[in-house]
């Protein structure tokens, strides 16, 4: 009953946000059809509406906190990991580009492959006995990148180094 419950309740908040945008779309129509105004302000409303409409259903799972299929740094600190078998790899990391602790940990979705399996496994042994870990992307040959959505590129069969964290990058405790 829990996991109906919690899968139902992100699908309330879509349906919610749906709803508002139909009844914008109605208000919309009425200006349309109903008022005087000249076609290039019925125009300008219908681009401006339709604006919105794609800036809010691209940033709404962000703003929600899902796990995001692009952007993986090049280099990271490792914090946890889950392995979904069949689907996919969940890994919650902090690029470490600009400095530890300069960065917020963000979570991070990659598609399920054998070979990335083992080396998350790997990794994530060293974890649980309290080893800090870094990983190092690299695109494996013959990966393809997706560019069919306005964010950056998410790279398929990407391979995943870990090597063990310097004593200089561990986060100090408060």
């Amino acid at each position: 009953m829990t996991d109906l419950l919690e899968s139902t309740i992100p699908m309330a908040d879509i349906t919610a946000l749906t709803v508002a945008y139909l009844v914008v779309v109605v208000l919309l129509l009425a200006l349309n059809l109903f008022t005087p105004w000249n076609w290039v302000v019925k125009l300008g409303m219908n681009i401006f509406v339709m604006v919105f409409f794609l800036i809010t259903y691209h940033s709404w799972p962000k703003i929600l906190g899902w796990p995001t299929e692009r952007d993986l740094p090049e280099k990271f600190y490792l914090h946890a990991i889950n392995v979904d078998e069949p689907h996919r790899i969940y890994l919650w990391a902090a690029d470490i580009s600009t400095g530890l602790g300069r960065t917020t940990p963000r979570s991070f979705a990659l598609p399920y492959s054998a070979k990335l399996h083992d080396s998350v496994d790997k990794a994530n042994r060293k974890l649980k006995k309290g080893l800090p870990m870094i990983g190092l992307v690299n695109s494996a040959p013959g990966s393809t990148s997706d560019l069919s959505r306005f964010e950056q590129t998410q790279v398929h069969n990407l391979s995943i180094t870990f090597i063990d964290a310097p004593q200089a990058l561990i986060p100090g405790k408060n």
